[in-house]
């Protein structure tokens, strides 16, 4: 990222606001680059998975849809990809019953997990091989703020309220440090990291929280400082839903293991480096994510 003008960092993509068709993918038809997307409105698949969503639509179901053709070859199972309505979450679509996998962000396991019982399979390693990730909170070059104790009386600037670099992580910082919403002056929530970067380096909010690798990024550009990195949490991954027998999800679990994005499986998937799984997966345990369970749940995440 070396050399990347700045102002990338600070654009963000308005997905248009209509209502999409929750739309099954039929992954018979080959989803490679060179190849047309095509889409199936049957739905007569045994598993359907479903996604939270990332990048612009069509590229999200290109994306996922690869990796249940590949799965489907591994396993011998046949899969449909349902992309939800909006309005909907993929852990509202598993608690119903219209999903049974989800490729998601922690936010949405624990939703599910707090709903209905979902229980994690696998989680994501990112370019680096790890499994986990950090939230920074973050303040203008020449902000007199110097730990987070500062930050009583300061305006903050949070990411989606569903997200957990920008939210979660960051909420259960300040509550370590003894501060709650009520002790800052003012807070707002955004609809993405870039947004949230800008508020902070614009001025118009004392401290923020970011990703990681974006604080990261803009520190060595010197547009923000980094107050403090969080401890590494237990990334984002591939979840199952009550109704998925527990033979079925090992088969599942036990293939996305031995998946390699960047050597021999390489040609089956479709852009996965730009997933949040750029490296493949490993494994995952529900009790690794208590920690976050329970500030979601103290701020109110998880309510049905």
């Amino acid at each position: 990222m070396r050399g990347m003008p700045w102002q990338i960092f600070l654009v963000f993509v308005l997905v248009a606001c209509q209502r999409e068709p929750a739309i099954p993918v039929r992954l018979s038809e080959s989803l490679l680059p060179s190849t047309a997307l095509r889409v199936s409105l049957e739905a007569d698949g045994p598993w359907i998975w479903s996604f939270d969503r990332r990048l612009e639509p069509k590229e999200d179901i290109r994306m996922n849809a690869s990796l249940l053709r590949w799965l489907e070859r591994q396993t011998g199972l046949r899969f449909r990809l349902r992309m939800a309505p909006r309005g909907q979450s993929v852990a509202d679509e598993i608690c119903a019953g219209r999903v049974h996998f989800g490729i998601v962000g922690t936010v949405t396991y624990l939703q599910a997990y707090h709903r209905c019982g979902a229980r994690i399979l696998v989680r994501g390693r990112n370019r680096e091989g790890q499994d986990t990730y950090r939230a920074a909170i973050v303040v203008p070059p020449d902000s007199p703020i110097r730990d987070l104790a500062d930050l009583r009386g300061r305006s903050f600037a949070f990411g989606s309220p569903n997200s957990t670099q920008g939210h979660l992580i960051p909420r259960l910082m300040l509550q370590r440090a003894g501060l709650t919403l009520h002790d800052l002056r003012a807070y707002a929530f955004h609809d993405s990291h870039a947004a949230t970067a800008n508020a902070v380096i614009s001025g118009r909010y004392d401290a923020g929280g970011l990703q990681d690798t974006l604080a990261l990024a803009l520190a060595e550009r010197g547009l923000v400082r980094i107050l403090v990195l969080s401890e590494p949490y237990p990334s984002s991954g591939i979840i199952a839903g009550p109704g998925v027998p527990e033979k079925t999800a090992q088969m599942v679990r036990e293939a996305l293991l031995t998946l390699d994005p960047v050597g021999r499986d390489r040609a089956f998937l479709y852009h996965w480096e730009r997933s949040e799984m750029p490296l493949g997966f490993a494994p995952a345990r529900d009790e690794e994510y208590a920690d976050l369970y329970w500030i979601a749940r103290e701020i109110g995440l998880l309510e049905p």
